[in-house]
C-alpha cells in the first residue's frame, strides 16, 4: 500500500504544506484586530497587505456592510431550510440582478467549487466527452472525478493546437466535446485565449465550453461579467461559472447559462442544489448590494483605478529590471523563483520587512517552478505598490534570485494568441500604463 500513487502523491503534498507552515509563510492566522484591506496584521506586526482578491475593495464598502446587517436583522444568521424546499426571498432578487449583470441565466450556488460539482455531472453525459486544461482550477478537476465513464483527457496549459486536434479526432467518436477552462488562471494571472477559443466553438459545433472565470469576476468586463463573457460573441454553447466571493466580496458563486431550460435543469438535478446548506441571509444581503453595485453607471470607475495600479506595477517593475511569469493585464502576478524550498528564506524576508504574499508552490503548480504570488487592489496606494516592488527586488537580489529567471524547458509556454490585439482583449501589462 505505501507505494500506491495516490498515497504517494498525498504526501508529498503533506510535506509540501507542513514544511511551509512551519517556515512560517503558510497556513498563519491573521490577528484579531481591525482590517481595512490595505494592511494585515499577523503576529503583532503589520504588513501590507499583496495577497488578497477583493481586487475593488468592496469588502470595506458601506453599502454591502449595511445591507449584510438589514438581511441578518429582517431574516436572523440562517435561513435554515433546504433550497429544495424553499428558499429565502434574497436568491430571487439576487438572480434577477446577476441576469442583468451577465446578460444570462444565472443560478447561485453555495460556492463556485460546489456549483462546478453541480453543473458538471447535469451537463456532461454518457456519450460526451471531456477535455481540460491541465491548470484549470482544482475545483474544476475534482468535479471531473463526478463524471463516471465520461473520458477525461488533460491538455497542455494554452495549447490551442493540441486543443483542436482532441476536438477533431474526439468528434468522430462522441456526441459532444467539452473544453473546461479558467478565464484568468489563479496562479500565474494568464487569460485563458478566448478570442482562439471562440473560433473554435464556431468551427466546430460539437464543441461545449465550460469556463471557471472566478478570478475576473467584477474587476474586468461590461458591468463586471468577467473575461469570458465579455468576449465570446456566440454563447449558446457555454456555461460560465462566476464568483460571489473575491473581488465580488460576499458568498456563492453564480452559474451563467445561455437558457432558463439548463439553469432550472441543474437546479433540480444537480447534487449540490438539492443537498447542500444556503448561504447565509447576511451574505445573501452582501451579495446582492455587491451586484447593484455593478449595475450602477459609476462602476466602471473602479475598475479603471484597478487597471491604473496594474499598469503601475509594470512600469516599476520595468524599471527594475524585475519579470513576471506572463505580461497579461491581471492584478495577478508571479515571480519565478525556483524549488518551493529556495523560495522559504525570500517570503520570510519580505514578511520581515511589512510585505504579506502568497508563496506559489506544490501543489498548485509544479515543484521546480515556484514563485512569489502577489495580488493588486484598489486598497493598495500607489506609495504601497512602488515601495512593495522595491523591496522584492532588493531581497531577490539579497538571496540571489534572479530578477529575470529563465524559464524552465519543462514549464508551460504563455500562448501568445493570448494577447491577440482587439478591442475586446485586455492589453498587455507594458501597454497599460501607457
Amino acid at each position: 500500500m505505501a507505494g500506491h500513487p495516490r498515497e504517494h502523491l498525498l504526501s508529498l503534498i503533506d510535506r509540501s504544506i507542513r514544511e511551509a507552515a512551519a517556515a512560517g509563510i503558510m497556513m498563519q492566522a491573521a490577528d484579531d484586530a481591525p482590517y481595512s484591506g490595505r494592511v494585515v496584521e499577523v503576529g503583532g506586526k503589520k504588513l501590507l497587505n499583496f495577497g488578497g482578491c477583493s481586487y475593488l475593495g468592496l469588502d470595506q464598502r458601506d453599502e454591502l456592510k449595511e445591507a449584510t446587517i438589514r438581511a441578518v436583522e429582517r431574516y436572523g444568521t440562517q435561513f435554515s431550510i433546504s433550497r429544495a424546499y424553499l428558499q429565502s426571498p434574497l436568491y430571487e432578487k439576487l438572480e434577477s440582478a446577476l441576469d442583468e449583470m451577465t446578460d444570462g441565466h444565472t443560478l447561485v450556488g453555495p460556492s463556485t467549487t460546489l456549483s462546478h460539482a453541480a453543473a458538471l455531472p447535469v451537463l456532461v453525459q454518457p456519450g460526451d466527452a471531456v477535455l481540460v486544461d491541465r491548470f484549470a482550477h482544482a475545483s474544476v478537476h475534482s468535479a471531473t472525478a463526478l463524471l463516471n465513464s465520461v473520458p477525461v483527457t488533460r491538455l497542455p496549459h494554452g495549447d490551442m493546437d493540441r486543443l483542436e486536434e482532441k476536438i477533431v479526432e474526439l468528434s468522430k467518436r462522441y456526441a459532444r466535446v467539452f473544453y473546461l477552462v479558467d478565464g484568468l488562471y489563479s496562479m500565474h494571472g494568464d487569460f485563458a485565449p478566448m478570442v482562439r477559443i471562440a473560433e473554435l466553438l464556431a468551427s466546430h459545433p460539437q464543441l461545449h465550453l465550460y469556463v471557471d472565470d472566478a478570478h475576473s469576476t467584477s474587476w474586468l468586463g461590461r458591468r463586471g461579467r468577467g473575461w469570458a463573457l465579455d468576449v465570446l460573441p456566440d454563447r449558446s454553447r457555454v456555461v460560465v461559472a462566476l464568483s460571489l466571493n473575491k473581488a465580488f466580496s460576499a458568498a456563492g458563486g453564480a452559474l451563467v447559462f445561455p437558457t432558463a431550460e439548463a439553469r432550472a435543469m441543474v437546479r433540480r438535478c444537480g447534487g449540490p442544489m438539492l443537498f447542500s446548506g444556503p448561504i447565509p441571509p447576511p451574505m445573501l444581503g452582501a451579495a446582492l448590494a455587491s451586484a447593484e453595485l455593478h449595475l450602477r453607471s459609476d462602476f466602471a470607475d473602479l475598475q479603471r483605478g484597478l487597471a491604473e495600479r496594474i499598469g503601475l506595477a509594470a512600469f516599476i517593475a520595468n524599471e527594475l529590471g524585475l519579470s513576471f511569469a506572463n505580461e497579461d493585464a491581471s492584478p495577478i502576478f508571479f515571480v519565478r523563483c525556483g524549488t518551493f524550498e529556495s523560495l522559504f528564506p525570500l517570503m520570510q524576508s519580505l514578511l520581515a520587512r511589512g510585505m504579506f504574499v502568497c508563496p506559489g508552490g506544490f501543489p498548485a503548480v509544479a515543484k521546480d517552478q515556484s514563485g512569489v504570488r502577489f495580488t493588486l487592489s484598489i486598497h493598495n496606494s500607489e506609495a504601497d505598490i512602488r515601495a512593495f516592488l522595491e523591496t522584492l527586488a532588493a531581497e531577490m537580489n539579497a538571496h540571489g534570485v534572479p530578477l529575470r529567471p529563465e524559464v524552465p524547458e519543462s514549464a508551460d509556454r504563455v500562448v501568445a494568441a493570448r494577447r491577440v490585439r482587439s478591442s475586446s482583449v485586455p492589453p498587455s501589462r507594458g501597454s497599460a500604463c501607457s
